[in-house]
């Protein structure tokens, strides 16, 4: 029995140090052994939950349950398995039976919040989250739900309140919650008017100001004319953020860069083309446009470029590109022309040039870094707010217009080869237009 105790604490202690393959295996010689063990059991489907295979750590907590139906911590992390598979019913009854057995936790109320919010029914979800801020008032993730559940409710003041909140509870180097606070007086301004939430606006940036991503963002609320581009921590974050569920969120957009980009390119390149260009993706993302665009580059030459991180991770798992390269495009392109770098057939930007509002500088690195005659392919959304070359939106995206795009293309020795006003998303219920445009290297 000595023996067992000393394999059982081992596998834990692997676990709670992250070395899983070390852990797993040594779990599964103690249950060949041992078939019921329940720490054990807890510790093999924990790190199947942390792997993100929720199914195989279900039937683990699931043999826990067998043998003891009130098993707390296997009701809990059989909970959050189903959540994590959009199983809410079977998430909230399993949360429901932790509760039973132990009212003192926060964790059952934050999965019963989440999961009648994803469910939609938000006065639930506002209920459980209040109860579980009564546990646990320092987590700001409790504040952020609840933020979301008044605002879906209707209770902009409370929402808000609660926005507020979580950036206070959050850690300084933590920006999460400060880009959520940021998209609510975003979303409240498209509502309500931006006169609703000046005032607020005002002080979260005298306290937080000095964070760029804060200065960014209030900034754009009220369309600065004095930013060119935007900030390169605000980008990073917002794509780190959003990037496990980016593809998804851009599908309920209905996005239609990429194809707004890939019907060009079937247009203006002949299927003999096809296998033969050296192909850059600026802003690649998590590769939108990768899987057009291999099909039209040569062996080995598909590089894609991008500032998050997290983007990157998604457009490897794809398998589309040769080489990925983390960085934003002006300084990619910089480096590249400065030292000898590729030059490319053909670079293409599905809604990139949104985080840039002067475009000059980097169309001369876009041309030096393209072959003779090589070509660009992009989108840019149609600044419809003022006569400016380009504008700033609240979203914290740039505006240009097409005057202004013409004369870009012009000064860096571009030809305007062709250009169609498209609709390129939805956005506060409303169709965003822009432009998709060709343009070619002059000789």
């Amino acid at each position: 029995m000595f023996g067992i105790n000393k394999k059982i604490d081992k596998a834990i202690n692997l676990y709670d140090k992250g070395e899983f393959d070390k852990s797993l295996s040594l779990c599964l010689r103690i249950l060949n052994a041992d078939s019921e063990n329940s720490s054990i059991l807890i510790t093999a489907g924990n790190i199947f939950y942390v792997r993100n295979d929720y199914d195989s750590a279900i039937k683990y907590y699931t043999r826990v349950l067998k043998k003891n139906p009130a098993h707390y911590s296997a009701l809990v992390n059989m909970s959050n398995s189903c959540f994590e598979l959009k199983r809410y019913d079977d998430a909230l009854y399993y949360a429901a039976r932790a509760l039973r057995k132990d009212k003192t936790g926060k964790l059952p109320y934050i999965i019963l919040g989440n999961s009648y919010f994803a469910k939609e029914d938000y006065p639930r979800a506002v209920f459980y989250m209040e109860k579980a801020a009564e546990l646990d008032s320092s987590d700001p993730w409790i504040y952020n739900t609840l933020s979301q559940a008044y605002q879906k409710s209707g209770d902009y003041i409370a929402s808000l309140s609660n926005a507020w909140k979580a950036v206070e509870k959050a850690p300084a180097e933590d920006d999460a919650q400060q880009i959520n606070l940021g998209y609510l007086f975003y979303e409240i301004a498209l509502e309500k008017g931006v006169e609703v939430i000046t005032e607020c606006v005002d002080l979260w940036y005298k306290k937080y100001g000095r964070n760029p991503l804060v200065s960014y963002m209030a900034n754009s609320l009220f369309g600065s004319l004095q930013i060119k581009e935007a900030d390169r921590k605000y980008v990073q974050n917002i794509f780190d953020v959003f990037a496990p569920d980016f593809d998804s969120v851009l599908a309920a957009l209905d996005y239609q860069a990429p194809s707004l980009i890939q019907k060009m390119m079937e247009e203006i390149y002949p299927d003999s083309s096809r296998g033969k260009l050296r192909i850059l993706d600026l802003g690649c993302g998590t590769g939108l446009c990768g899987g057009f665009l291999r099909k039209y580059a040569a062996k080995k030459s598909l590089d894609g470029v991008d500032l998050s991180a997290g983007m990157l991770a998604a457009a490897a798992g794809k398998k589309y590109y040769t080489t990925l390269v983390q960085n934003d495009i002006k300084s990619f392109l910089e480096d590249n022309n400065n030292h000898d770098g590729k030059t490319y057939d053909l670079m293409v930007a599905a809604d990139v040039f949104t985080y840039i509002g002067e475009l000059q500088e980097l169309f001369e690195n876009i041309n030096k870094s393209l072959r003779p005659a090589g070509r660009i392919i992009f989108t840019v959304s149609e600044n419809t707010e003022n006569k400016n070359n380009y504008f700033l939106h609240m979203s914290g995206r740039f505006l240009h217009s097409l005057v202004y795009i013409k004369n870009i293309l012009k000064n860096t020795c571009f030809e305007l080869e062709f250009y169609e006003r498209r609709k390129l998303r939805n956005e506060g219920g409303k169709a965003v237009m822009g432009y998709v445009i060709s343009a070619r290297k002059k000789d």
